[in-house]
């Protein structure tokens, strides 16, 4: 079975959808694991792959059957823009020095190249069915997988040219450190994770692993690699220094997706048939939560904010934060101040002086009633 498909188009010119400064609220459903908290927002199309920001914390979302890039607000997560680029949009890639957003057009046979401070296509380029996107920002150099070429295609980010490629069969996916300037990418038929030093424009090693290697990511501070294999539902754990498989973790059912943040050294694997998401610690490379999530597949991670962002072309977006938001947060997010919900402990009370909602602690409820600071259900308004 070929897991790297989706389903044929054809590509379109880009074309702005939203004036500047519109937004679109999120409608949330609120779930919570033991210490991570999910929200299902009813997202505007169907979220296929996503990368951040972190700089500005913009998050851009490939919708593939709409043919749209969506630009998220990170901190309100509010949809902002509304982009139309090419058709089947898949992978995408941004060089945050740059400003640069890369968008592969899956059978559109088409990466465009926008500048992120006007969101216009500055080029096209013409590449044979892009897929995952990797950016060396350090290099201002582009990495696209093309599994029906059976080749990875290098592109000097100054430019906006292809410069070279080299061949594995089967890519899926791609992941660069940008302190040593090392490429690694998944082939899935070989089950080999390939190693390419982008300094020198040339193949390194290649990384035996087990069964259907497909997604891949990279800790550059600790200079690990982590690699899902979906076939025996398990993470290969590769050093980079001496580019040898150190250890073998255990995760859920189909893992695809795998991210790294860099900050706290904990991983996150999408673990599709088991409908969730397996958290790791990067020290002991041991599973410590396992978070419930409806449709996990592709993966994004803001490692300055911390939030994790999983979604699938066929179905959600899950917005996954580990800091429990306060209520007014949540109501910045398009929660109903009804549904706000608060941390196990505490109770959901209004300010009788605006209808604000608060989290008190379940003691404190009547007392606050009796002294008419809070009550129990939304004041009406005067």
């Amino acid at each position: 079975m070929k897991l790297c498909l989706s389903v044929l188009s054809m590509p379109v010119f880009v074309v702005i959808l939203l004036a500047a400064g519109d937004s679109i609220l999120f409608d949330y459903t609120y779930s919570e694991s033991s210490s991570y908290f999910v929200f299902n927002p009813d997202f505007v199309g169907k979220p296929t792959s996503a990368i951040v920001n972190e700089k500005t914390d913009r998050v851009y979302i490939t919708d593939f059957f709409g043919g749209k890039l969506v630009v998220l607000d990170g901190k309100t997560n509010e949809i902002i823009e509304l982009i139309k680029v090419v058709k089947t949009p898949f992978g995408v890639g941004i060089n945050s020095e740059t400003n640069r957003i890369y968008v592969g057009g899956e059978f559109s046979n088409t990466l465009s190249i926008l500048d992120s401070t006007t969101n216009q296509v500055i080029k096209d380029i013409s590449l044979k069915d892009p897929y995952d996107i990797a950016v060396d920002s350090n290099t201002n150099t582009v990495y696209v997988t093309s599994d029906r070429s059976n080749s990875v295609y290098v592109i000097d980010g100054e430019v906006n040219e292809i410069k070279t490629s080299f061949e594995v069969l089967v890519p899926c996916g791609i992941a660069v450190n940008p302190i040593t300037g090392r490429v690694y990418v998944t082939s899935e038929s070989e089950n080999l994770v390939h190693v390419w030093d982008g300094n020198a424009n040339q193949q390194i090693t290649t990384i035996k692993v087990q069964e259907s290697p497909r997604g891949v990511t990279v800790n550059p501070v600790s200079n690990m690699i982590y690699v899902t294999n979906q076939e025996t539902n398990t993470i290969s754990v590769i050093d980079g220094e001496t580019n040898k498989v150190v250890s073998t973790i255990d995760v859920g059912e189909i893992p695809r997706r795998i991210v790294a943040d860099s900050r706290s050294n904990i991983i996150y694997v999408s673990n599709q048939g088991s409908k969730n998401i397996s958290v790791i610690d990067g020290d002991n490379y041991n599973v410590i939560e396992t978070i419930p999530v409806k449709e996990p597949f592709e993966l994004a991670i803001n490692s300055e904010s911390g939030k994790l962002y999983s979604m699938y072309y066929g179905g959600e977006l899950s917005i996954i934060s580990k800091n429990f938001l306060s209520p007014l947060e949540q109501m910045s997010s398009g929660i109903e101040p009804l549904k706000v919900v608060c941390k196990e402990g505490l109770s959901l009370v209004f300010k009788t002086s605006n209808s604000n909602p608060a989290c008190v602690k379940e003691s404190s409820v009547q007392k606050l009633i009796q002294r008419g600071w809070a009550s129990d259900h939304t004041p009406r308004k005067k």
